[in-house]
């Protein structure tokens, strides 16, 4: 193909193609460029953003530290806490680690076992007067079917009398007064029941003997109501 150039009207040559068309009026195919990588950055940068704030939340988590009450000095079963024996410390514990974080929780309690310095307190650490077993008792757990047992709403710190087969008619009880420790449904329907008593040494084998031997039954004493009366 042969171009001629045509003297413009304004002075500018233009050029044209063999065939008369005008090569300088023809549009040109835009510039290539380089596609924009803005958005792809702008995501990193947020990516990157976010992972530092995830990071940053765990190690908070992890690390962060809580008020819980500690042991200063022995303590004994049985013993009733006091302010000299405890103090407060920052720990970080595990989301399954159960603590005290205030020493008013804490003082007058009753030890539920010993207790040695540096010890965290948890609510398993204390108990009350009536789940407190003396060294001359024992805890001991009889399985009740219905009719052994007064009630199903029998609960920790009642009191009952245990009597052996016939001996309800004679009214001679072999234990009288016992503080009811624990109490357990052992079966779907609910109606069997695991009872926990707090026993004296001397009257634990002659309750678990009449268990043995045909069952024994259980009697509800009234509040304030003692033994013999």
């Amino acid at each position: 193909m042969t171009t001629q150039v045509k003297p413009r009207s304004d002075g500018v040559d233009r050029r044209l193609s063999a065939n008369g068309s005008d090569l300088d009026s023809l549009p040109l195919a835009p510039p290539k460029t380089r596609r924009s990588r803005v958005p792809q950055l702008l995501l990193a940068a947020l990516l990157m953003v976010g992972g530092g704030l995830g990071g940053l939340i765990l190690f908070r988590q992890y690390n962060q530290r809580t008020a819980a009450v500690v042991i200063t000095a022995p303590v004994t079963h049985g013993e009733i806490l006091t302010r000299d024996q405890l103090a407060i410390t920052e720990v970080a514990l595990d989301r399954d680690v159960m603590s005290i974080g205030a020493l008013s929780d804490v003082v007058g309690r009753i030890a539920a076992h010993d207790l040695a310095p540096g010890e965290l307190v948890s609510p398993n650490d204390l108990t009350t007067d009536d789940r407190l077993v003396a060294a001359d008792e024992a805890v001991i757990g009889l399985l009740l079917e219905p009719g052994q047992y007064p009630t199903t709403r029998l609960a920790t710190g009642d009191r009952v009398d245990v009597f052996a087969p016939g001996s309800e008619t004679s009214g001679q009880a072999l234990a009288t007064g016992l503080p009811v420790y624990d109490v357990v449904e052992s079966s779907n329907d609910g109606r069997t029941l695991l009872v926990s008593l707090v026993v004296r040494d001397r009257d634990a084998a002659a309750i678990f003997d009449a268990a043995e031997a045909g069952g024994v039954r259980l009697s509800l004493r009234g509040l304030g109501e003692e033994p013999g009366e």
